[in-house]
């Protein structure tokens, strides 16, 4: 089953409460994950091992940098989880090196206008990494 529509979906509703709230609520990444999850062990089972262990690497490596940095926060954690899950290894980290890039951009350009804040939001960037990866190395569904 080709899950790009669905975690499009996902990464926009998630956008919207990180924007909004500053967080990511548990209920929607949760139901999100346990969706794919379901789904590939009747659709696509022999997938479902290689998924879970490239959800399980990118979690990780978000739990260290976020103890590393404190800049992070588990709801960025459990959206690496479930980016891992959707996309395999190396669009993953496409995502979030796109992800990053614009979050960089973005942040240099409220430094250049003297706007401070003391978060921004990592969703909508990470939303637009994952449409920019999916684009430019888009497969046949």
């Amino acid at each position: 089953m080709d899950t790009r529509p669905t975690c499009l979906l996902y990464l926009a509703i998630i956008s919207f409460f990180d924007l909004r709230e500053g967080r990511i609520p548990n209920s929607i990444t949760l139901g999100f994950f346990l969706l794919l999850v379901i789904t590939d062990i009747f659709t696509a089972p022999s997938k479902l091992l290689i998924n879970i262990a490239c959800s399980a690497f990118f979690s990780t490596v978000f739990l260290i940098a976020a103890e590393a940095t404190k800049g992070m926060g588990i709801g960025d954690i459990k959206l690496a989880a479930v980016i891992g899950y959707c996309s395999g290894f190396f669009k993953t980290l496409c995502t979030f090196i796109l992800a990053s890039l614009a979050g960089i951009i973005f942040f240099m350009a409220l430094r250049l206008f003297n706007k401070k804040t003391s978060k921004i939001p990592f969703v909508p960037f990470t939303a637009a990494g994952y449409l920019l990866s999916e684009l430019i190395f888009r497969e046949a569904a």
